[in-house]
C-alpha cells in the first residue's frame, strides 16, 4: 500500500484536533467543577442533575419567603409582646383605682397614666415593619390600621387580608395577622338592663357566669327573645322565679329577705320584702377596640359629676375589657408562634434537602480533580507530540530526498 504525503499530513492534522478537542473538554470541566458539561457527555446523568438543579431552584425562593414571612411575623411577635405587656400594667392601674380610699388627685394620676398609655397602644395597633408597612392593616399596608373618626374614636381601616407565603410545594404560611381580629373584635364587658315599679338594685355580679349565659341564650334575629321577668312573692324565705318571653321558668329559688338574688351570675337587690315583677333585657353584646373601650371608662372616671355606680361600672367595664383583649392578644401570639416553629422546622427541611440534592448531583456529574488534572497533562503533552509530529510532516517534500 502506497502513503502518501498528504495522507500523513490529514493523519497528523487529525491527531492535533483531538489531542486539542480533548484538553478542551478537560479544561471546561475543571472549570465548570463537573464532569458534564453538555447533554451528550451523559444524557441520563443531565437529566436527572437538571432536576435536582430545578428542585434547588425552588428551595432557593421558598427559602426568600420563608425570611420574608419570619422577619414579618418577628416584627408582628415583638408588637404583640409589648401590647400585652401594656394590657397587665393597665390592669394593675385600673385595680389600683377600684380603692376607695384614693383621692381624686390620686386618681386623676391614674388616668392620666392610662391616658398616655392608650396613646403608646395606637402606635403598637399601627406597629411598621423595617420597609414602613403597617403590620396590621392587612393587604392594605400603607397606611395605617388605625385612625381616628369624626368622633374622636379609633377605627379599624384596613383589610382583613392575610398574605399567605409559599414555602413549599404544599405548605403556605400566613405572614400577618389584620388588626381587626387581633384588636378590634374584643368583647366588650356583658350586660343587662333591669326596669320595674319598685325601688331595687341591679348589676353583673359573676361576669364568667353571665357571659355564659348570655352567650347561650341571646338571640340576635328575635329580640323579643331576650326579655326575661324576675317575680318574687315578698314573703320570708322570699320566693322568686325567672320566665322567658314564652312564661317558661327557666330559674327559680328562694332567699333571706334583704338578700339579693342571684341568677346566672345577675344579682338583684329589691329594697323591702314586697312582691315584685322586674323586667330585664339582655344588652347587646358588641365589640370593640381595647383603646376605645378604655377611654370610655377613663372618661367617665374623669368627670367628677358622674356617680359611684356609674364609676364601679366604668371600672368593670375596663378590665372585662381588657381580660378579653388579653385573651385575643394572647390567641395571635399563640398562632404567631406557631408559625414561626413551622417556618423554622421548614428552614431546616429545605436546608437538609439541598444538601442531599448537591450531594446527589455531585455523584452524578462531580469531578475528580486529581485526575482530571492528570488527564490535562496529559492532553497538553500529547498536543506537544502532536504539534512536532505535524511540523516534521507539513516540511517534508520531494526535494528533501533528492
Amino acid at each position: 500500500m502506497r502513503v502518501t504525503n498528504n495522507h500523513l499530513y490529514n493523519q497528523s492534522l487529525h491527531s492535533l484536533n483531538k489531542a486539542n478537542e480533548r484538553n478542551l473538554t478537560v479544561s471546561e470541566k475543571l472549570a465548570a467543577q463537573t464532569n458534564i458539561i453538555r447533554p451528550s457527555d451523559d444524557p441520563s446523568g443531565a437529566a436527572q442533575v437538571m432536576r435536582y438543579e430545578s428542585s434547588n431552584q425552588k428551595l432557593a425562593q421558598y427559602s426568600e419567603n420563608m425570611t420574608f414571612a419570619k422577619n414579618s411575623l418577628e416584627y408582628e411577635e415583638v408588637a404583640l409582646d409589648s401590647f400585652g405587656t401594656m394590657l397587665n400594667e393597665a390592669n394593675v392601674l385600673f385595680l389600683q383605682a377600684e380603692n376607695s380610699a384614693l383621692k381624686q388627685s390620686d386618681l386623676d394620676a391614674i388616668i392620666n397614666e392610662l391616658s398616655l398609655m392608650m396613646e403608646s397602644a395606637v402606635d403598637l395597633m399601627n406597629s411598621q415593619d423595617a420597609s414602613g408597612k403597617y403590620i396590621f392593616a392587612g393587604a392594605s399596608n400603607d397606611s395605617p390600621a388605625f385612625q381616628k373618626d369624626s368622633t374622636g374614636r379609633y377605627a379599624f381601616v384596613g383589610d382583613e387580608i392575610q398574605r399567605e407565603v409559599q414555602i413549599s410545594d404544599a405548605v403556605t404560611v400566613a405572614a400577618n395577622d389584620s388588626g381587626k381580629e387581633v384588636f378590634q373584635n374584643t368583647w366588650k364587658r356583658h350586660t343587662f338592663t333591669a326596669t320595674s315599679a319598685n325601688p331595687f338594685s341591679s348589676s353583673v355580679s359573676d361576669q364568667a357566669a353571665y357571659d355564659k349565659f348570655i352567650m347561650a341564650n341571646y338571640d340576635a334575629v328575635t329580640p323579643a327573645n331576650n326579655t326575661y321577668t324576675l317575680t318574687t312573692d315578698g314573703a320570708d324565705p322570699n320566693q322568686y322565679s325567672l320566665t322567658d318571653a314564652s312564661g317558661n321558668v327557666v330559674a327559680s329559688g328562694s332567699n333571706a329577705v334583704g338578700q339579693p338574688i342571684e341568677v346566672f351570675g345577675m344579682s338583684f337587690s329589691i329594697d323591702g320584702n314586697a312582691a315584685s315583677s322586674i323586667a330585664v333585657t339582655l344588652d347587646t353584646p358588641t365589640r370593640d377596640n381595647i383603646v376605645n373601650q378604655i377611654n370610655d371608662s377613663l372618661a367617665i372616671l374623669s368627670d367628677p359629676t358622674t356617680t359611684q355606680e356609674q364609676r364601679i361600672a366604668a371600672l368593670r367595664n375596663a378590665t372585662v375589657g381588657i381580660s378579653n383583649a388579653q385573651e385575643d392578644v394572647g390567641a395571635a401570639r399563640t398562632a404567631v408562634g406557631v408559625r414561626l416553629s413551622t417556618l423554622v422546622d421548614r428552614e431546616g427541611f429545605s436546608a437538609d434537602k439541598v444538601l442531599s440534592n448537591t450531594s446527589a448531583q455531585q455523584q452524578i456529574a462531580g469531578l475528580d480533580i486529581a485526575k482530571a488534572a492528570s488527564e490535562l497533562a496529559l492532553s497538553d503533552a500529547a498536543i506537544k507530540a502532536s504539534q512536532t509530529v505535524f511540523t516534521r510532516l507539513s516540511s517534508l517534500s520531494l526535494f528533501n530526498s533528492l
